[in-house]
């Protein structure tokens, strides 16, 4: 049916809606002429309008049919009146798995449970190794016929403007895609199907009218606030849209496809705005860490001390929100007492911290270990799988910086044994459950609730430690659980459950751990199937990455900074903002896989994602937030296109110290802030310079970096020859790397070493000689 699809019969139509609130009084519809240009005028809501269509072929998009529509008022006045461009689809069904970036995956179609903030599942059969997909109550589909059905959201709740579906029946996947809004604000997104679920209804309107309610956390019977616009004589407003209609056998393909076309709209490549380096960011949350969060006991806190002694979540955590994480990047870029401790809290962890079951304390807070069930009754012994296999992928790495750093350094023979201990115990219960699920036991070590993807950093943690140790056991298991998670999970179109208090909502956090987990598995097996799965689970990640520069309300925060957005990362499905980075990752997997496919989407997506982390960083001299909340080395983990916080919070919402202080810490150690491949000419920048080639006067190809910022850089670069990208980077390759330093207001050149010539017979490491002695 697709093969044959006729991008002109779409029966595509315009709709003017008056409203008394936000619930309708008055409606009528107007098909579009199929081609060309249309023009109609009619009368509505006591006002006479004029509306114009134009629907064209995109010239290099062969599946693509993009359309612009104004509507004017052309006399009188309009009270309430909302207008909108509506495809009313026939060829629908239940399983029709429509997705909305970062809002609804599979429509959301899954059985809700009404639970308050923090949720956790409480009840017999939402427990086990069988335990179903079960999400809060966020905006979803309905799974049940009869029952009304109807995904109500606004642009401001996904990454992209964009509404998209894939019918298996049928064969087909369709990408509706839009913009962020007009001057009535943010476009309104619907999917509403009819009773049999036979059809559906999809509608872009401007302004947005959530009707009846709309979503706050957990609650999506919130009485809605949206309202129709007032219209005067003259007042005009253009929905663009363009609309992908193309052959799918899989969900995959439209995964695949939106990673192509997701910025079609946004009107090129995003500009960049040059504020604080990644080693000036380095400084300010190393010092901060060293001040704010370091406990004398041994560790590093995940929260300050003053949020520490108001709730022990702010104190020790395993993974997920820093902890396990945070001696890496001090290990290798920290000073003399960031790394002293850093050993400190390895020792710690392997001394204070860790079952002789092998699995270590979740959290602890004076003393004493606590769970992940947020004191729900039943759950004292709930230990998130995720922060596990967080701490044995950190707990390898760490040796990897360790021994790159030292060849003659030995691993302590009580850290190889709590090693060993928790891998084994991932062995055992996968083997004994045939699975590691969401939640573990923590005395036992078996699975308590399964059927999740919160597990997803567990395959690539076991390949490490497999080839750490020499342990062909660990690598077998490392695969068996890659390919269930894969085949039952990713191959769906959907991971779900990585963070621990949003049930199985759709996360990213479990789609970027997958693909660390998929890249590091290519690395250790050298096997080609990898690759390819990482390229698959790549395309489903960047749904969960803004795709272009929101536009924040000028009062807000983010809108007074003028922040830029793109590059950010959503959270998950119920908690409703964007990040300023992964959870908590630098994100080298994309950099690694851009190396080793020569795809440059995965290098824009990571250059977009690192280069913005600094902004969001509170410092003396530019406060992000209240400074008496946001103090200097603070960054928060929102970055809010929502309302899901209230109208008000949009651009804010900022409370304090959190997580993303580790992935920009992550950020500045595994990633370069330059990469160059001197023989093809390519070059990224990933950190905050502006750097071009130039030719001196003996014509010489060198590199001009020039820093804008008012703070010193000190910046990591990387080259290569293009002949080299596809070998294994592996663990700590920024201890390779040489830095160069540019000082605040100044601009330096480098010589990269014979520029140009694609015959260039040099080793990789006497290149990278080259280049060192040039760079110092």
């Amino acid at each position: 049916m697709a093969a044959n699809f006729n991008l002109q019969q779409i029966p595509l139509r315009v709709r003017l809606t008056q409203f008394d609130g936000c619930h309708e009084r008055a409606a009528e519809n107007h098909p579009l002429s199929p081609t060309g240009e249309s023009a109609r005028l009619t009368k509505f809501a006591g006002a006479d309008w004029s509306i114009s269509a134009a629907l064209t072929p995109v010239a290099d998009r062969p599946d693509a049919l993009e359309g612009q529509i104004t509507f004017q008022v052309t006399q009188g006045t309009a009270h309430q009146v909302a207008v909108a461009l509506e495809w009313p689809v026939k060829s629908w069904s239940r399983e029709t798995f429509v997705m909305l970036p970062a809002a609804a995956y599979n429509g959301n179609r899954y059985p809700s449970r009404p639970y308050p903030y923090p949720p956790m599942v409480r009840e017999p059969a939402d427990i086990g190794l069988d335990a179903p997909i079960l999400v809060t109550d966020v905006p979803r589909l309905n799974p049940e016929d009869g029952a009304p059905s109807c995904l109500q959201l606004r642009t401001g709740d996904v990454t992209t403007p964009c509404i998209s579906f894939y019918s298996p029946p049928n064969g087909f996947a369709a990408i509706l895609l839009t913009e962020q809004g007009s001057v009535f604000g943010n476009h309104g997104l619907t999917v509403e199907e009819n009773p049999d679920r036979t059809q559906a209804l999809l509608r872009i309107e401007a302004p947005g009218v959530r009707r009846d309610t709309l979503y706050t956390m957990v609650n999506t019977a919130t009485p809605s606030w949206d309202r129709g616009a007032d219209w005067t004589a003259g007042q005009e407003v253009t929905i663009r849209f363009r609309l992908f209609v193309f052959p799918a056998r899989t969900v995959q393909a439209l995964y695949d496809r939106f990673a192509v076309v997701r910025k079609d709209l946004a009107g090129g490549p995003v500009p960049f705005k040059h504020e604080l380096p990644f080693s000036a960011a380095w400084q300010i949350v190393e010092e901060k860490y060293q001040r704010d969060n370091w406990c004398e006991d041994g560790y590093y806190r995940v929260g300050t001390h003053e949020a520490a002694a108001q709730s022990p979540y702010q104190d020790w955590q395993l993974g997920w929100v820093g902890g396990g994480m945070v001696p890496v990047p001090f290990l290798i870029a920290g000073q003399p007492e960031s790394r002293q401790r850093a050993l400190r809290n390895l020792e710690w962890m392997f001394s204070q911290a860790q079952h002789p079951n092998g699995l270590f304390h979740s959290g602890q807070h004076a003393g004493v270990a606590y769970g992940d069930g947020f004191n729900v009754p039943g759950t004292d012994r709930w230990y998130m799988v995720r922060k596990q296999a967080d701490a044995l992928y950190f707990l390898v790495k760490a040796f990897h910086v360790l021994q790159g750093q030292d060849p003659a350094w030995r691993l302590p023979e009580h850290w190889a044994a709590g090693m060993l201990r928790l891998a084994d115990r991932f062995v055992a219960t996968f083997r004994k459950c045939g699975q590691l699920g969401q939640f573990l036991d923590s005395e036992t070590g078996d699975v308590v609730v399964g059927g999740s993807t919160a597990s997803a950093m567990a395959p690539g943690a076991l390949a490490l430690a497999g080839q750490y140790f020499a342990r062909p056991d660990y690598l077998e298991i490392a695969g068996a659980l890659a390919r269930q998670l894969d085949e039952r999970d990713v191959q769906a179109g959907i991971t779900t459950g990585g963070p621990g208090e949003i049930l199985k909502c759709a996360d990213s956090d479990s789609a970027f751990a997958m693909l660390e987990s998929l890249v590091v598995l290519y690395e250790v097996t050298g096997q080609s199937h990898w690759l390819a799965r990482a390229e698959a689970m790549a395309a489903q990640c960047l749904t969960w990455c803004a795709s272009y520069d929101y536009v924040f309300p000028p009062q807000s925060w983010f809108g007074r900074l003028d922040m830029r957005a793109t590059g950010s990362v959503w959270a998950n499905v119920q908690n409703k903002h964007c990040a300023p980075g992964i959870c908590t990752l630098s994100g080298d997997a994309l950099f690694k896989l851009f190396r080793y496919t020569g795809n440059q989407r995965y290098l824009t997506q990571i250059q977009e994602t690192a280069h913005n982390l600094t902004q969001y960083l509170s410092r003396a001299d530019r406060p992000v937030g209240d400074p008496k909340i946001m103090k200097p080395g603070w960054m928060c983990e929102r970055v809010n296109f929502s309302d899901w916080e209230g109208r008000e919070n949009i651009g804010g919402s900022l409370f304090g110290s959190c997580w993303p202080e580790v992935s920009l810490m992550l950020t500045t150690v595994e990633l370069p802030g330059i990469y160059l491949q001197p023989d093809t000419g390519l070059l990224c920048v990933l950190d905050h310079l502006t750097v071009r080639w130039v030719k001196t006067d003996d014509e010489t190809v060198v590199l001009e970096c020039s820093n804008p910022t008012a703070f010193d850089a000190q910046v990591r670069v990387f080259s290569e020859m293009s002949t080299a990208a596809g070998t294994v980077l592996g663990q700590a390759a920024a201890l390779r790397w040489p830095i160069f330093k540019v000082p605040a207001g100044t601009t330096r050149r480098i010589t990269p070493g014979c520029v140009g010539e694609p015959n260039e017979t040099r080793t990789r490491g006497a290149h990278r000689a080259l280049l060192h002695r040039e760079l110092m």
